[in-house]
């Protein structure tokens, strides 16, 4: 198998990775509160996803460096199916939260892990593998909630519906990880004379300290920090809304299958927005791109209280967020990988998911303490004047200091 065709799994094997999440996260929420948690509870458990890959995303970034990224995604498929097999058994909250500690580590373990085996070859092929990760992850955005809807549906009790998409998710990823073997060997993993960093090292205190000490290093660079903030202010949109619009919409009459509809055509949106970038990129700045995605996708938060009234209203709005959201993923990492060599790309994916990780912590928190007091309404409309007051100071900032100038990417980096 050539190295090409190793991207190219890595970006279908993305699409497979996140239809199987996408068919369980959003009826997470849904079972939650069949079982009797509140919404300060809800988001709670969703903010303990973010809590381990904090202490883990720079020494994963370092072993998919020294391990290669097959490996770990053999790792990170066993915490999946770990995750996956917590909510089928869960007839109470302790296994559902421990299912999201696990789904945490696996997200950020198999996330670094695709993006770096799609980030290979010179700046043209590199970043158009980019743009075809990004928009079939967006594909598996879009089918894994329409299956899950409609696994769901065909139950009469909602919570047996929740249930059974569960057990479909756990079986593909039974599936998934013999492919996932299949391809291990036959794939070329690094040599332990070949890597900055042996494996056994990382797991040392010394190992640890440094994987994250090497990766902070690379903070330091103007992309990867105008990269790191657009980042972080897109997932905690992304955060707030894939944990509690699915509560949101139910409260307000919306079916389950209709949940699902609207959950996946944000994933359509996502995917449909990379065909546009091209275009976009050719006329703006990336730095352009990142923020005016941005500030589309806080006025989306604050309009959600006025589109949830009707679902041709709230559908709309979901394609105009998704679209947002799907620009920001490969501008971002286009911009953070054409800074760093080849060898660093590891490092910097784990930088990148501990940034996503900390705005993932923030948001579920924040937003259920709001919810939970004063309820989901007034935390969209809060959470969303919040997020675009960040948003245009972000901006003003970026313009003045951040980055004074395009990000210079014609050049290959320095490996």
């Amino acid at each position: 198998m050539k190295s090409d065709r190793f991207a190219l799994f890595g970006i279908f094997g993305g699409c497979v990775f996140f239809t199987i999440t996408g068919l369980a996260n959003p009826f997470f929420s849904l079972y939650a509160a069949e079982l009797g948690a509140t919404t300060f509870a809800i988001g709670a458990m969703v903010t303990l996803k973010a809590l381990l890959p904090i202490f883990i995303a720079m020494p994963a970034g370092q072993l998919i460096d020294s391990l290669g990224p097959v490996r770990m995604l053999q790792w990170g498929s066993w915490l999946l199916l770990s995750a996956l097999a917590c909510m089928v058994f869960a007839e109470g909250l302790a296994l559902l939260a421990l299912s999201q500690v696990l789904l945490g580590a696996c997200i950020v373990i198999m996330a670094s892990a695709f993006q770096v085996l799609v980030a290979k070859g010179n700046r043209d092929s590199r970043n158009e593998a980019i743009k075809r990760y990004a928009m079939w992850m967006s594909a598996g955005g879009m089918m894994g909630p329409l299956i899950g809807g409609a696994i769901a549906s065909t139950q009469a009790v909602p919570v047996d519906g929740y249930h059974l998409a569960f057990l479909a998710s756990t079986g593909a990823t039974g599936v998934f990880m013999l492919v996932l073997a299949g391809v291990a060997r036959v794939y070329p993993h690094p040599k332990a004379d070949e890597v900055e960093i042996r494996a056994a090292d990382v797991f040392s205190l010394k190992g640890v300290t440094g994987s994250y000490r090497s990766g902070f290093d690379l903070a330091h660079l103007r992309p990867v920090q105008f990269g790191l903030t657009a980042t972080f202010l897109i997932m905690f949109i992304q955060a707030l809304y894939m944990s509690f619009l699915p509560l949101y919409l139910n409260e307000n009459g919306f079916s389950t299958m209709l949940i699902a509809v609207t959950i996946s055509l944000k994933g359509l949106a996502a995917m449909v927005s990379r065909y546009g970038l091209t275009l976009l990129t050719k006329y703006y700045r990336v730095e352009t791109i990142l923020m005016g995605a941005g500030l589309v996708s806080a006025v989306c938060v604050v309009l959600t209280p006025l589109a949830v009234v009707s679902p041709v209203t709230m559908l709309i709005l979901a394609a105009v967020l998704g679209g947002a959201v799907g620009v920001n993923l490969p501008i971002s990492i286009m911009v953070m990988v054409d800074a760093v060599g080849e060898g660093q790309r590891g490092k910097l994916m784990g930088l990148r998911l501990l940034s996503n990780r900390f705005s993932q912590i923030l948001s579920p928190l924040t937003f259920g303490f709001v919810g939970g007091i004063f309820g989901l309404t007034a935390a969209f409309y809060s959470a969303g004047v919040l997020l675009v007051a960040t948003v245009a100071g972000f901006a003003v900032f970026a313009h003045r200091s951040l980055v004074p100038g395009p990000v210079a990417v014609a050049d290959e980096p320095a490996e």
